[in-house]
């Protein structure tokens, strides 16, 4: 099986060179509709902060959520994707606070990244901007630039550095309902909302049809290059009882296939400078705008003949 996952040949060419692209996703009707969802699941809100929808205890939350969001995202992932799986959805919301900024990170290795893709479908119910907390990515820094294992007992190649990578980031600032499509392994952050209204957005998960969920567990009280691979449930991302602490322990679900070693890349300061910018040139990033595939042109023109 290919790491091809778009139907649409430019859309694919755009994802492989930057790691990242953005798309028209879904309508008026489905942002409306998912923000009295969220409204209806979300009765009393914090007062500040960043929350994953992944992060509550609460199972059957993450369930229902993760369960309605997909079915509403479905059509729109026929229309955009091939030999494709969703693995699941949660709501992101961030309160208007100075707290409410979100780490600089890679998202875990979920899948064999040498034969397979697995993408976030990043899609806010409002328009972001840089002053309510729109993702940022560093254009280029995916799997294929620079080859990464990735788990919270793993540090990221950037780990000590985390502003010479902040810096280098862009905001993409989009309207509600469009989607930032990024390979899991691409690095991206995000400002506090700094408005005076909430910032909902949602995040789904799309994978290589047919391939096996994964996780890494790097044990740190033993001094050791090896890595233990777990082959998870479908649904894992939204099972850990208590995500704050269990993601750091050796998991207690799924099934253990073994060990292999990783030795993360390390860089100097000066390094990382140049190794982030060779790896942003590669991208060729020149604009947010959106990419629409080509049939959805040929039904605007159909609509006019």
């Amino acid at each position: 099986m290919s790491k091809r996952i778009f139907k649409d040949d430019a859309m694919q060419a755009r994802f492989e060179k930057q790691g990242f692209l953005v798309v028209p996703f879904i309508d008026e009707e489905e942002i409306k509709y998912l923000n009295h969802f969220f409204d209806s699941l979300h009765p009393d809100l914090p007062k500040e902060g960043f929350v994953s929808g992944s992060y509550s205890q609460d199972f059957s939350y993450k369930k229902k959520a993760s369960d309605e969001i997909v079915k509403v995202f479905s059509k729109h992932y026929e229309r955009l994707f091939i030999d494709y799986q969703p693995f699941g959805a949660a709501f992101l919301f961030k309160m208007p606070s100075q707290n409410s900024e979100l780490a600089i990170h890679q998202d875990w290795t979920i899948v064999d990244e040498e034969k397979f893709v697995a993408l976030n479908c990043w899609v806010p119910l409002t328009d972001v901007n840089e002053t309510n907390g729109a993702l940022q990515i560093v254009p280029g820094t995916h799997y294929d630039a620079l080859k990464t294992l990735r788990a919270p007992t793993l540090p990221f190649f950037f780990t000590g550095n985390d502003d010479v990578v902040i810096e280098s980031s862009i905001p993409i600032c989009v309207k509600a309902g469009e989607a930032v499509i990024l390979n899991q392994s691409v690095i991206h952050y995000s400002k506090a909302n700094r408005s005076n209204q909430i910032r909902k957005a949602i995040t789904a998960g799309v994978k290589s049809k047919g391939t096996t969920m994964q996780f890494n567990y790097k044990d740190n009280s033993k001094n050791t290059d090896e890595v233990e691979v777990f082959e998870m449930p479908e649904d894992f991302l939204i099972s850990f009882k208590n995500f704050a602490t269990d993601i750091f322990q050796r998991p207690t679900m799924g099934e253990s296939k073994g060990f292999k070693t990783y030795n993360p890349a390390k860089f100097t300061r000066e390094e990382l400078q140049k190794e982030i910018e060779r790896m942003k040139a590669a991208a060729a990033f020149t604009s947010p705008k959106p990419i629409a595939p080509k049939n959805i042109f040929k039904r605007i023109a159909e609509v006019f003949q």
